[in-house]
């Protein structure tokens, strides 16, 4: 974790989806599948987070919050139904009622590489629509850059809800060459809760 605790700064940055009604349109390659959680996933979605973040996590992260249920957390899985990557489709309080939020998003280490965190994102993408939602947020880290390069392929946009996060964004948008949104990035933070580029 030495790469996250020596980049990573608070607070976290924010990404926005600002319309549901308009996602990629992508199958998921075979052999793989996406499901919703099903008997015994407990264990393999701790296997695959904990991987992800290198840091031990336990289910009951996801299943003491309120905004739990079993068809919210997805799982790609390969050719022997083996869950080996995990989205959920989340609520929170700290984002406006008609914005959803990606949570817990991971990969186990040995299948990165393979762009599965966007097929198993979008399915969660595409629950929260089902569900209503018109828009979804998600949390993450400067130096997540692979995240980043798949959440910008999603649709997602930096949102700017705190003064570091303008600088944060302009280094991250030349890392990951997406310098064609450098000229979207206000020139300073306005306070506002949630406001796109």
């Amino acid at each position: 974790m030495a790469n996250g605790s020596t980049e990573n700064k608070k607070p976290q940055l924010i990404m926005l989806h600002p319309n549901l009604d308009n996602l990629i349109d992508l199958a998921t390659p075979e052999p793989y599948r996406i499901r919703s959680e099903g008997p015994g996933d407990a264990k393999a979605w701790e296997r695959i987070i904990s991987e992800s973040f290198q840091e031990a996590y336990s289910y009951r992260l996801m299943t003491e919050d309120k905004a739990y249920r079993p068809e919210r957390v997805f799982f790609l899985t390969n050719e022997k139904d083996v869950p080996i990557a995990t989205a959920a489709s989340w609520t929170s309080a700290d984002f406006p009622a008609d914005c959803a939020l990606m949570h817990m998003v991971g990969i186990l280490p040995e299948h990165s590489g393979h762009h599965l965190g966007l097929y198993v994102s979008l399915a969660a993408m595409k629950y929260a629509k089902k569900e209503g939602f018109a828009r979804m947020a998600l949390r993450t880290d400067d130096f997540r850059l692979p995240a980043i390069k798949t959440y910008l392929r999603l649709g997602f946009l930096p949102a700017i809800v705190h003064e570091s996060h303008i600088e944060r964004w302009k280094n991250i948008l030349h890392k990951v060459r997406r310098e064609d949104l450098l000229d979207s990035l206000p020139e300073a933070y306005d306070g506002a809760t949630i406001r796109t580029i």
